[in-house]
């Protein structure tokens, strides 16, 4: 998709017919222009019937991020947060992250960025994000500490219980949490988070936190998923307006992150053993070097590393590219 075609999404989005030429007259350009712009454009989730005589319609059309909406919706001060919105972008986090690199983050202003659509969007260990035009909540937050990065073990974590209660808050139960930081309903994975870590050892340092939550996925974008993913429309048969859900979320979050910076993960550890899907329960961890350990799942420790009794006893593994597999599924 190019920018013509997300003008012209824009032009649809009241989900009514529009014809060639009244696009075409409202952009500018050809008839030609407008056609060829919408091609492929069913292969990011966007359904469009076009019938002669009438035009164009936009089948499912979304419901766009709306700045203002957001800040009405979080019960926080607006000046704290500088939010950018955009219909593409290559990666959220990609985005935040050059920011700090280019010295332009602002310790007095919590920088948001969200997007309709990522080309490029990212998960945890390099793997990327699929989703569609408007069908999920993509966005990323940057957050300062007088912390060192050494100090911030278990922010992803964190960030998942923020989620966890936001979406609770909506009453969307089933929801828990899978180590070290997807977000399931029924076992298929809703949401992730991608934490990346810029600063000095002993502080202070930066985070762009990263989050993506399914809202309603097509089905071309859902068989492109490499593992069992749902959204909220799959599991409710409605959808929350994303604005409403982004709003409470920047609430939860600079509450939680705010506590964080104070009192660690330790604080949190208990609330986030209440949520883990696993808890209990016998699982296998397959490690960076293909080792495979199996164990019964035993909470986590104060830097949030997952704790497995096994046949050699008790022992801790630290978030990286660790994968969790239940021996039951």
């Amino acid at each position: 998709m190019n920018v013509r075609t997300f003008a012209i999404l824009r032009l649809l989005k009241d989900g009514k017919f529009k014809s060639g030429d009244y696009l075409a007259r409202q952009l500018n350009c050809t008839r030609a222009t407008i056609s060829n712009s919408l091609k492929n454009v069913e292969y990011c989730g966007i359904e469009l019937a076009k019938i002669r005589g009438c035009g164009y319609c936009w089948i499912n059309p979304i419901s766009y991020l709306n700045k203002e909406l957001i800040l009405r919706l979080s019960s926080i001060n607006p000046d704290n947060f500088c939010i950018t919105l955009f219909d593409t972008l290559d990666s959220t986090n990609t985005f935040l992250l050059n920011g700090f690199i280019e010295g332009q983050s602002n310790n007095n202003c919590i920088s948001v960025v969200a997007t309709e659509f990522q080309t490029n969007g990212r998960g945890r260990a390099g793997r990327s994000w699929q989703c569609g035009f408007g069908d999920s909540l993509t966005f990323s937050l940057g957050w300062h500490f007088e912390k060192g990065v050494s100090a911030l073990s278990g922010l992803s974590l964190i960030i998942g219980i923020a989620i966890i209660r936001v979406l609770k808050s909506f009453s969307i139960c089933n929801v828990c949490l899978k180590w070290p930081n997807d977000i399931l309903i029924d076992n298929q994975k809703l949401a992730g988070i991608l934490i990346e870590l810029r600063g000095e050892i002993l502080g202070p340092s930066y985070a762009i936190i990263g989050i993506g939550i399914n809202f309603k996925l097509s089905e071309i974008i859902k068989s492109s998923i490499k593992q069992k993913a749902t959204d909220l429309y799959t599991f409710l048969g409605d959808c929350f307006d994303r604005n409403l859900i982004l709003g409470a979320l920047l609430s939860e979050l600079h509450s939680i992150l705010s506590v964080f910076g104070e009192l660690g993960f330790s604080h949190f550890k208990k609330e986030w053993i209440g949520y883990h899907a696993y808890e209990g329960q016998a699982v296998r961890l397959i490690l960076p070097n293909d080792k495979v350990v199996e164990g019964t799942v035993d909470g986590v420790i104060d830097d949030g590393s997952i704790c497995l009794v096994t046949s050699m006893g008790r022992k801790s593994y630290h978030v990286g590219d660790i994968s969790m597999r239940s021996n039951f599924l």
